[in-house]
């Protein structure tokens, strides 16, 4: 289902304004719900109720169920990202055609039924921050009784969970990887294993493991160990093809001179991020700096993390853990860390 509730009006973005007024002041009489001065006592104390909360609210009124909200609810749907009109006054149909079916279905039931409806961390496609992020939302849907008994309106008060999913699910993977390493080598084969059942966040990996002397910076050779990618039946990898040039040996000592490629910039409302655009993964560069970003020729992003094992004889190995970032989210601070983590 995809959720586009994104405004353009600055009284929707500026604090300060009063929210309120807006409701009151629209022209209900453009709708099916007629005037306000006209409406049943049962709407206007809902809507009372809707605009007086500091919980997100939205009411749908009428036969074609007429979209009335509070502030919060704008808020909590939009992040403060600006781009389309408001939906005050207008029918689900029209404000959100691509979710109306699921949406009266979900009202037609409780007029129906005469009974509310809860829902628990429900999957939404939002469109805010300039991209399709997912989200996640407990609610409930409750009915409005009108005078004379009948139900014509549906109040659904709304909480987002996004942040919660995201930590049971990334806790869940680490859980999952931490209880099946044995030893270096199955840790690769671990961790791809368990990223490919847990796609949810990294959807998919490739492990190098990098090998170098103490005493030597020439014996830089990666080889690729494991990834979400490879047959089971061991006939093969099936690298995309939208991926930078997957070797399955590098000779690092040729990379360190290289020029990289060009950085892109994302602006996000909270931060703006830079990605390497590179035409092989820069598996030299990724053990110089740590981490780092790179944006593949689809648009979607990888994330390489490097980090550095002791062992016996004097050897250094390296691991070089390379990430796929899903799509729906914007890879923050705390996305890294959970990537940071995956690494250890």
């Amino acid at each position: 289902m995809s959720l586009s509730l994104t405004y353009n009006d600055d009284d929707f973005k500026n604090e300060a304004s009063n929210f309120n007024d807006i409701i009151y002041n629209f022209d209900w009489s453009t709708t099916s719900l007629g005037p306000m001065d006209s409406w049943d006592p049962a709407y206007k104390t809902a809507m009372n109720l809707c605009l007086q909360s500091a919980f997100p609210m939205c009411i749908y009124l009428g036969s074609d169920w007429v979209i009335l909200h509070n502030k919060e609810w704008v808020q909590i749907m939009t992040m403060g990202h600006a781009g389309q009109p408001c939906v005050i006054g207008k029918t689900i149909k029209e404000a959100w055609p691509s979710r109306h079916g699921s949406v009266k279905s979900l009202c037609e039931s409780v007029r129906t039924t005469r009974k509310g409806i809860f829902k628990c961390d429900q999957y939404f496609e939002a469109a805010r921050d300039g991209y399709i992020e997912e989200a996640y939302f407990d609610y409930t849907y409750s009915p409005i009784f009108k005078s004379d008994g009948t139900v014509d309106g549906i109040l659904c008060i709304a909480q987002e969970t996004t942040k919660r999913v995201l930590n049971d699910r990334r806790i869940k993977t680490l859980i999952e990887i931490g209880c099946r390493a044995e030893s270096l080598e199955s840790v690769c084969y671990t961790m791809t294993k368990v990223l490919s059942d847990n796609n949810a966040d990294i959807p998919y990996s490739l492990i190098y493991f990098v090998e170098q002397l103490n005493d030597s910076s020439k014996s830089l050779i990666a080889r690729l160990i494991a990834t979400t990618f490879d047959d089971n039946n061991k006939k093969g990898r099936n690298i995309p093809d939208y991926f930078p040039e997957t070797h399955e040996i590098i000779v690092l000592v040729k990379e360190v001179d290289k020029s990289y490629g060009t950085y892109i910039k994302l602006n996000r409302i909270e931060a703006t991020y830079s990605f390497l655009k590179c035409k092989s993964w820069s598996i030299h560069l990724a053990i110089k700096k740590g981490h780092i970003k790179v944006l593949l020729k689809d648009e979607s992003q990888a994330v390489l993390l490097s980090t550095k094992n002791s062992l016996y004889g004097g050897k250094v190995l390296f691991a070089i853990l390379i990430c796929g970032v899903n799509r729906c989210r914007t890879l923050d601070e705390k996305y890294m860390e959970f990537f940071q983590v995956c690494k250890c």
